[in-house]
């Protein structure tokens, strides 16, 4: 005995030294008013969840001030996340009592309560160690309290003074910077069934619960307090605005027992934005019938507001459950009043149309939420739903108080708490629910328990559409945003210092000058020729000598060479007269089509020759040609580029003008061997990568991609040959020995697979497994078989521990090969493993955007962009977000994404984008400017010349946007939309088409 006497001192030693000592004192209080007037005798009783005591019995001075200067203390164990969330919601209770004269014959002394006044200890969970209080006293019937809630002025307000300390901090500043803080609203449940009227006695209370952890072992089930039904709001009032009708929130633990002694101060019911919410009922089909609900049904409302202080262990765990399931359980249900049995015990109230809503925390998991707001729609509780819906979940329904106060969602092992006192017991002295009065659910023939088949009551919910509105604050979000980039506001900040291009210009009435010029020009030479053979004569001359004369002149310049000296010299101006006037560049497909232009150019060029026999013109074109302004890494991003938008012909025009800049670069030859392997031309990839090891015999990718092309022709010594020669030339390669042991696997070769394996096993660095780290590596190569094979390997590895790694490259795999409903069901299941990972995002965002579903994926690449944490390939979320931007008409969204692009990677298509958002938003002169820079690094682009074309003929410049829809037809513009709208412009401007 005197051992155990000694073990529990030890234990109590041990738990005051973990404890923290919270210090109330009571200071003074004044402007008190009794019974008997103001000189007034007063105590003030003290209570936190029991009372903790009572202040001496004071009078009040001549200045009408009582000084108590009385302290009372509440232990708190920091350790305990049950004893900090006393902090969180419960407040400090505080009822001021005057003593009245003690009357002849009486025994004790009368009292009457003048208030009480709440205060909220929080900060002693926000880091503060010390603080004071001035706090209204008031009490819900009084005169000073009618008129504070009709906004008169007070003369003199009751009012108490208290200063609360702590001796030691609860929260340390380590822990405060790691810790939450989250408030949840209670609002309303609206559209109840027709038959639910207000009474003048009520005779049941509603009730509204969410559980949420405290810390890894512990959960909570807050309660929202007692809910009154209530009639609709006056039609003439507007109850939703902050002001004197505005509707107060109540602090939850006491929404039910002081009236409005238990308003938040500051804190009202909001207007609802039914767009901006997150649950259901929020798209505009819903609004009418939720306006109708709200304003001409009745509701249950509550009002109330709870809080809870999130640990760090809290917080971890609250994302993690987020992730896995992203709906969570509200459970609402209504009990009698009053349960008093025949002996005059008080029973367990029964429990009646206990409904459930699926509330969306999803939102919170999304960098830099801190809110969500919504209404849910209630349907019956069904118990085995809600524990295959969320496992989390307590599988029996724990009773929240009627009263106030919350519950533990119990677990194996963990604390429960029950009732307003918050007494602690075990799981196994938990109290079961009633439902309808009978005694705990019985397990029913079909399967289905006794509490199912008689909560059909709820069915009601279903049928009335009911819902109800909840809200759910953070001080600060579960997942950090990446703070916004400074962005400059004018594009030309972003483009290149260029040397500039001579002008030059050449449109078709400038092409039809010169002809002019030219046949002035030869007119003149040939009349030359004709006087140095002639003479000049006064002489009249017969039609008979000038035709002597004529043939004696085209002989002498034939013979010659002087009439194709002449002929050459029209040439030239010719042909610009045949692409700018009639836009002629390709062969013709028939003889006739032939002849009929050749007769409409002869009497064109007749009827100006005639026009232009007098006039002289001589054109040099001596315009230097600039350096060149594209670089191996500009081609190859280029490239790559291009292949996102699946342009693989545009994208192999890059591959080659990198190979022509250089033929004896052996990565130039290895990324197009890829790119061919890519798009299914294995012979030609053969080629490609024979070349790259023609340069460079050492290539280690070179040899592993020539073993694959060599799988793909089934010429598998040869495969092995390269395979085995790349684990000699580079034997410290975990890649090398991986994909030589999936090629002995896929031959059957079990004891050389094993072999390979071990080895690569011996070579590998970091965390990953081979067969991840080279489906990695093989993805990228687009050795789409090899890959399959190393995630199959990794399946088999390690069925039970599969990461989230293994999941987006099973995503990328897919997405690769067309599986595009598979790739999602995987990015899916690997964003609930990590969702902080801006990789899954990124790729649930491809994979979307892959799908048409334009929206989802644009919230997706945004999602992937606002986390700190910035993806591998940025530039692609970029140019897809920027895209999807352009085809909502959020231009001013799509330039800033467009300008980010060109920041860090600009590229013809990235200054395109910039190009089409300016001209969009009427910012002509930068669109010009970015469109020509597009134009520097794609000369080719018609969509390019054709926003040109745009740009010229808003600023009515009749040249150049002639030339550049000349261009535009002539690389191939195709766009129906762009073309027609360049067709209404220039009929509405009256040029830009220089054809007939």
């Amino acid at each position: 005995n005197e051992y155990k006497s000694y073990l529990r001192m030890a234990e109590k030693v041990v738990e005051e030294k973990k404890s923290s000592t919270v210090s109330i004192k009571i200071v003074s209080a004044k402007n008190l008013k009794g019974v008997k007037g103001e000189n007034v005798t007063t105590f003030t009783r003290v209570e936190f969840s029991k009372v903790l005591g009572e202040s001496p019995k004071c009078e009040s001075g001549s200045d009408r001030i009582t000084k108590y200067n009385y302290t009372a203390n509440i232990e708190i164990n920091p350790d305990d996340p049950l004893s900090v969330d006393d902090l969180a919601h419960k407040m400090l209770q505080l009822t001021v009592v005057e003593v009245l004269p003690k009357e002849k014959k009486a025994r004790e002394e009368k009292t009457s309560p003048i208030g009480q006044a709440l205060m909220d200890l929080t900060p002693l969970l926000r880091g503060e160690n010390s603080f004071s209080r001035t706090l209204p006293i008031q009490a819900g019937t009084t005169a000073e309290n009618v008129a504070a809630n009709t906004g008169q002025n007070l003369p003199q307000q009751p009012e108490i003074t208290v200063e609360v300390s702590c001796s030691k901090p609860i929260v340390t500043e380590e822990k405060l910077s790691t810790s939450n803080f989250m408030t949840i609203n209670y609002d309303s449940i609206f559209s109840l069934p027709e038959t639910w009227q207000p009474a003048s006695n009520q005779a049941h209370s509603y009730h509204a619960t969410i559980s949420m952890p405290l810390s890894d072992a512990v959960d909570v089930t807050t309660n929202a307090g007692v809910g009154v039904l209530k009639h609709p709001p006056d039609k003439n009032s507007d109850v939703l605005k902050p002001g004197p009708k505005a509707i107060n929130r109540k602090y939850a633990a006491y929404s039910g027992t002081l009236g409005n002694i238990a308003n938040v101060p500051g804190c009202f019911v909001e207007p609802y934005d039914y767009d901006s919410e997150d649950c259901d009922l929020r798209t505009p089909e819903h609004h009418a019938f939720r306006q109708e609900a709200e304003t001409e049904k009745c509701r249950i409302s509550w009002n109330s507001q709870r809080s809870i202080f999130l640990s760090n262990a809290a917080t971890t765990v609250l994302q993690d459950r987020i992730a896995k399931c992203r709906t969570w359980p509200l459970e609402v249900y209504r009990t009698n009043v009053s349960n008093v049995s025949k002996k005059g015990k008080e029973e367990d109230p029964a429990i009646s149309f206990h409904g459930i809503a699926w509330i969306n925390l999803s939102p919170l998991l999304y960098p830099g939420v801190t809110t969500i707001k919504g209404a849910a729609l209630i349907q019956p509780y069904v118990e085995s739903e809600v524990i295959e819906r969320h496992p989390n979940q307590n599988k029996k329904f724990v009773r929240s108080s009627t009263q106030s106060g919350d519950d533990l969602a119990p677990k194996e092992g963990a604390p429960q708490r029950t009732g307003s006192g918050g007494s602690r017991r075990g799981l196994s002295s938990a109290k079961k629910v009633k439902h309808d009065g009978k005694k705990g659910p019985k397990e029913a023939v079909d399967g289905s328990t006794d509490a199912e088949v008689k909560n059909q009551d709820s069915n009601v919910y279903v049928e009335a559409r009911s819902y109800i509105v909840v809200e759910i604050k953070l001080d600060k979000p579960l997942v950090a945003k990446r703070e916004p980039e400074a962005l400059a506001a004018k594009v030309a900040e972003f483009i290149p210092q260029r040397p500039k291009y001579p002008k030059k210009s050449c449109g078709a009435d400038e092409a039809v000058d010169e002809y002019h010029k030219r046949i002035g020009e030869v007119a003149n030479l040939i009349l030359n020729e004709y006087r140095q053979k002639f003479g000049v004569s006064d002489s009249p001359i017969t039609n008979d000598v000038l035709t002597n004369q004529k043939k004696s002149l085209i002989y002498d310049l034939n013979s010659q060479g002087k009439y194709f000296t002449f002929k050459e010299q029209l040439k030239q101006v010719v042909v610009k007269i045949v692409r700018e006037k009639f836009f002629k560049t390709s062969a013709f497909s028939n003889d006739e089509e032939l002849h009929t232009f050749l007769s409409e150019l002869y009497v064109f060029l007749v009827e100006e020759m005639n026009k232009g026999v007098s006039k002289v013109f001589t054109l040099q074109d001596n315009t230097p040609k600039p350096p060149p302004s594209l670089s191996e890494e500009n081609l190859i991003h280029f490239a790559r580029e291009a292949e996102l938008n699946q342009n693989y012909e545009l994208a192999a025009r890059y591959y080659e003008e990198r190979l022509a800049m250089d033929q004896n670069s052996d990565e130039a030859w290895f990324d197009y061997g890829c790119f061919s392997l890519l798009v299914g031309n294995v012979s030609k990839a053969g080629e490609c990568i024979k070349e790259c090891l023609a340069i460079n015999q050492q290539h280690l990718n070179g040899l592993l991609l020539y073993g694959v092309v060599c799988m793909f022709e089934e010429r598998f010594d040869v495969a092995e040959t390269f395979f085995e020669d790349a684990t000699c030339v580079h034997p410290d390669s975990c890649l090398a020995w991986t994909v030589l042991g999936l090629f002995y696997d896929s031959m059957d070769n079990d004891i050389g697979a094993e072999m390979a394996f071990i080895e690569s096993n011996k070579k590998l660095k970091g965390e990953t497994s081979i067969f991840l780290s080279a489906a990695e590596e093989l993805l990228k190569l687009h050795v789409y078989n090899l890959v399959e094979m190393a995630l199959s390997h990794e399946l088999l590895t390690t069925p039970k521990a599969l990461t989230q790694d293994y999941y987006l490259l099973l995503a990328k795999l897919q997405m690769a090969k067309g599986e595009l409903a598979d790739a999602e069901g995987s990015v899916r299941f690997a964003t609930t493993i990590d969702h902080t990972n801006p990789e899954a995002w990124a790729l649930y965002g491809h994979i979307i955007y892959l799908m048409g579903d334009s929206k989802t994926a644009r919230d997706n690449y945004e999602r992937t962009l606002s986390y700190k944490k910035q993806p591998e390939d940025c530039h692609a979320i970029r140019l897809r977000l920027a895209s999807l931007y352009l085809q909502l008409q959020q231009f001013d969204l799509a330039k800033n994404v467009f300008l980010l692009a060109c920041r860090d990677s600009p590229s013809s298509l990235t200054w395109l984008g910039v190009g089409i958002s300016c001209y969009r938003l009427n910012e002509l002169d930068e669109a010009e400017q970015a469109l020509s820079e597009a134009n520097i690094l794609n000369n080719i682009d018609p969509e390019v010349w054709g926003y040109l074309s745009l740009v010229c003929l808003k600023t009515e410049r009749k040249l150049e946007a002639e030339q550049s829809y000349k261009y535009a037809l002539k690389v191939g513009l195709k766009d129906p939309d762009l073309l027609d709208e360049i067709k209404r412009i220039q009929t509405t401007v009256g040029f830009g088409d220089a054809g007939f």
